[in-house]
């Protein structure tokens, strides 16, 4: 079975205004460079694809509040956390997950 790897990146509650916010209410003030890579692992993937990368999000929304593992260092998942999956970069908002590729990648080529 082909295997899925996934990053989850966390910001600090107290250095982030926008920590915890709703996609709505952050996507002006969202940078990439706020957040720092607390996981990464990998996951069976029986099928490749988005709806297999939206299922993969919420088994992992499940694993990371529920059992995370332990050597998990981050908070449980959240609204705010990003996690990567495949390249592709999806937001924990209040309900479900936004795709904010394009976002990071201004953020990471961005001189500010």
């Amino acid at each position: 079975m082909p295997e899925m790897k996934y990053v989850i990146y966390q910001v600090e509650p107290d250095t982030c205004e926008y920590c915890f916010d709703w996609w709505d209410w952050a996507k002006d003030k969202f940078n990439f460079k706020d957040y720092k890579k607390v996981y990464e692992g990998t996951m069976d993937a029986p099928e490749l694809g988005p709806v297999a990368e939206q299922a993969a999000l919420d088994k992992l929304f499940v694993r990371f509040n529920v059992a995370h593992p332990e050597d998990f260092r981050g908070h449980s998942l959240s609204v705010s956390d990003v996690v990567e999956i495949n390249g592709r970069y999806w937001y924990c908002d209040s309900h479900g997950w936004v795709d904010v590729r394009e976002y990071v990648v201004k953020s990471i080529y961005d001189e500010d």
